[in-house]
């Protein structure tokens, strides 16, 4: 059974000038478990706009969207914060993370939301960061560490819901290509060992070679 199921999912996004902007016209798509699936194409060809319906940031105007058999289309706005939350783990451009908070703290905070005790949500965000390469960093804030080991920490915190899918949002577009190339390694190190889907939204001909299948996009739609 396929993790994630599109079928003809348009987005259409209306300005208050009564202006429409076709997103997506007519998407569909299927993943598989344990995918490392990267989404390419020039901007404005709906790359963004795919990963925030896949992750369920924004709902489509149209189509139907299956995830591990549950059709979650029309699935309540509150009920999909859940869901979020259990399902899916984010890594953004920007990284996101809490400028106040240590990397143990960012990657623990995930795991607040769930409801973990305090002891085994501070050991799994050890074990998490160990696993990322930033054993000696645990303490430090995003300010102390430098933008690809911010990145990892964001990495750890995708992690840390045990996902069925991480959605990654040009997640190397910010590194420099010796960076990048360790943290796509890594990227694909735990796709091979835990299972975990990887979604990349790309520009970058690194992620794209190393994809296991590469979806092409061109005015929101996918190209053959």
């Amino acid at each position: 059974m396929p993790l994630i199921s599109l079928t003809n999912i348009t987005k259409t996004y209306t300005e208050k000038s009564g202006i429409e902007t076709p997103a997506l016209r007519g998407i569909n798509l299927s993943v598989e478990p344990g995918e490392f699936l990267a989404i390419a194409g020039p901007s404005g060809s709906g790359k963004t706009t795919l990963l925030n319906i896949l992750g369920t940031l924004d709902k489509p105007n149209g189509g139907t969207f299956i995830f591990e058999g549950e059709d979650i289309t029309n699935t309540p706005v509150i009920k999909l914060a859940d869901f979020r939350l259990r399902k899916i783990g984010f890594v953004f451009q920007a990284y996101n993370l809490f400028n106040t908070l240590s990397a143990l703290e960012n990657v623990e905070y995930i795991m607040l939301l769930q409801g973990i005790p305090p002891d085994k949500r501070k050991e799994k965000a050890i074990q998490l960061l160990e696993r990322v390469g930033l054993k000696e960093h645990t303490r430090k804030r995003p300010n102390q560490l430098s933008g690809g080991q911010q990145q990892r920490v964001a990495v750890a915190r995708a992690l840390a819901t045990e996902p069925k899918v991480i959605l990654a949002d040009e997640p190397t577009a910010n590194l420099d290509s010796a960076t990048a190339g360790n943290l796509l390694e890594l990227m694909h190190e735990l796709n091979r060992q835990l299972g975990i889907t990887f979604i990349f939204s790309t520009h970058d001909k690194m992620v794209m070679e190393k994809a296991s299948r590469l979806i092409l996009l061109k005015d929101g739609q996918i190209s053959s």
